[in-house]
């Protein structure tokens, strides 16, 4: 595809996603609590990488304006170290009432997306808790792996100062040092990147540890922020948290407290900790997502005012 055609494409993107954001603010019960809502931000992002080439967008019909599409993305670390394609689905965005056309057009999506790449290759989605959608890709042979909840809002830039911190603890709060993140958070354990992974029933065993190695070494490559709980009698970090900032937009990727320190409000103080790096480094939002089993997590960042959006069910396809 030529650039003026990726281009063309991402306009026509643009403004389908634009009249199906209109039209689903229209929507009746029970659409509206499923559905999760498209800003202006997401449009813009989802279009730009379309015109980059990042991202291809498949149409469910040939019609314009088109009533439902989503957005195919290729995975460049994911692919290395399975050593084939994987590809992240975006979407679907449907404009159609009838749950039994929804759950159709979302099989046909899925399919044309799997048939776009001749060889073997890995699926991913994020869907919107939406029976017709979930179903349409179970239809097209994908398995669910994980629920999650997303959760997002404001940085609060008056935290209440937190410091839970007492003689005879022997725990300080770190920021690395340059080349010492990765190897803290390898003493840390078998953290994971994107703990669905571990369910997925098409991924080696290894794959997640794989992939978090590579994700953390990237982490800390790019500077992004980091926080450390460390054990001064053992030497050892005990918590850790990691944030990633693009712009004034910020995402909480880890929060991980080791099992005998849980409980004890080290958690609710990492959080507070990172959230005033994060408004030291101007961000203004942050978003963070979780297991939805995750009852503790979820009642700590509802504590600093974020708010949970739609829930996510993450699903995976395999095609040999």
């Amino acid at each position: 595809m030529t650039e003026a055609q990726r281009n063309a494409q991402a306009r026509i993107l643009a403004a389908t996603l634009t009249l199906l954001a209109r039209e689903e603010d229209s929507l009746p019960s029970p659409f509206a609590l499923w559905r999760v809502p498209l800003t202006a931000q997401d449009i813009k992002e989802a279009a730009l990488k379309v015109a980059s080439g990042q991202a291809r967008v498949v149409w469910v019909d040939d019609g314009y304006p088109a009533r439902g599409l989503l957005i195919r993305q290729e995975q460049a670390l994911e692919s290395l170290i399975l050593g084939y394609r994987a590809f992240r689905l975006l979407g679907p965005w449907l404009m159609e009432p009838d749950p039994g056309e929804r759950q159709k057009k979302t099989a046909t999506l899925a399919r044309k997306a799997q048939d776009l790449e001749p060889g073997p290759g890995f699926w991913a989605v994020k869907a919107i808790h939406d029976p017709a959608i979930i179903r349409g890709f179970l239809r097209a042979g994908f398995q669910v792996a994980e629920i999650s909840s997303r959760l997002s809002g404001p940085i609060n830039p008056q935290l209440p100062p937190e410091f839970p911190f007492s003689r005879g603890e022997g725990l300080s709060l770190r920021t690395p040092e340059r080349g010492e993140g990765p190897a803290w958070l390898e003493r840390l354990g078998d953290l994971f990147y994107d703990g669905h992974y571990l369910h997925g029933p098409f991924l080696p065993r290894d794959f997640s540890t794989k992939l978090w190695r590579a994700v953390s070494l990237s982490h800390f490559a790019q500077a992004q922020p980091a926080l450390f709980l460390w054990e001064e009698l053992a030497q050892r970090p005990v918590a850790v948290a990691l944030a990633n900032v693009q712009g004034q937009e910020a995402s909480l990727s880890v929060l991980f407290v080791a099992e005998e320190l849980r409980g004890k409000g080290w958690g609710r103080t990492l959080l507070l900790e990172t959230l005033r790096e994060l408004g030291r480094l101007k961000a203004t939002s942050l978003t963070v997502e979780t297991a939805a089993y995750n009852l503790p997590a979820l009642a700590l960042y509802q504590g600093v005012g974020l708010k949970t959006r739609a829930p996510l069910i993450t699903l995976h396809g395999m095609k040999s």
